[in-house]
């Protein structure tokens, strides 16, 4: 039989647990876990939003050119007035602005055309490039507005004749009063110096070049029958 002495027993309990400054510096060290760890998830979880609105935005950009693309080189060539003096395309090209009819898009049933509008909207201390569109046969209907891109610099449209090289094209910044449309169309989106945002140059060929199908009336002032 062995006998513990006392002064056995008392080192054995003092061996047993944690002394309160250790406790003490445990739930410090654990505290400092806590917050490194927590500081880590925000800023993984902060990363993982901004990464997700970036690809957002840069997936409607992307839909935003397609539609432009679809829209302006599917333009109808209506061709407007009587007499060979007077006979005109509809279709309004100036330096900020474009005016057009196309296809409806598919949104809309894909049925008739619309008039379009696209042009740089000028807010304050910003430009935004917007898309407006009607019926084409719509009486007094407010056009439906669509933002494409916002706050850029400056939005940039020109004009070169049927024939001419996309290479070695002469553009020009208007294109009104015509007898047929633009062989080419170049759309420049120019983003705010600092901007990481990056638009292509477009350079467009119209599909169509002329509305023979058109008989103009003048007191409707469109095609017969339309």
């Amino acid at each position: 039989m062995r006998i513990t002495s006392p002064q056995s027993v008392e080192r054995d309990d003092e061996e047993a647990g944690f002394t309160l400054v250790e406790a003490l510096v445990a739930l410090a060290l654990f505290s400092l876990l806590a917050v490194v760890l927590f500081d880590g998830l925000r800023f993984g979880l902060q990363a993982w939003r901004s990464g997700s609105a970036r690809a957002e935005a840069f997936q409607r950009e992307l839909a935003a050119q397609d539609v432009l693309r679809r829209l302006i080189g599917n333009l109808y060539p209506m061709m407007l007035g009587e007499g060979t003096a007077q006979r005109r395309i509809d279709f309004d090209g100036q330096a900020e602005s474009l005016e057009f009819l196309s296809d409806a898009p598919a949104v809309s049933g894909g049925a008739g055309r619309f008039r379009f509008k696209l042009f740089a909207d000028h807010r304050r201390n910003r430009v935004d490039l917007v898309l407006q569109a009607v019926p084409e046969l719509a009486v007094q209907q407010q056009p439906e507005r669509t933002l494409l891109v916002s706050g850029i610099d400056r939005v940039e449209f020109s004009y070169a004749p049927r024939g001419a090289s996309t290479g070695q094209a002469d553009f020009s910044t208007t294109w009104q009063q015509q007898i047929e449309p633009p062989g080419l169309i170049r759309l420049r989106v120019v983003m705010a110096p600092g901007d990481g945002r990056n638009w292509p140059e477009f350079v467009i060929v119209p599909r169509l070049q002329a509305d023979v199908a058109c008989v103009y009336d003048a007191l409707t002032m469109r095609c017969r029958g339309r």
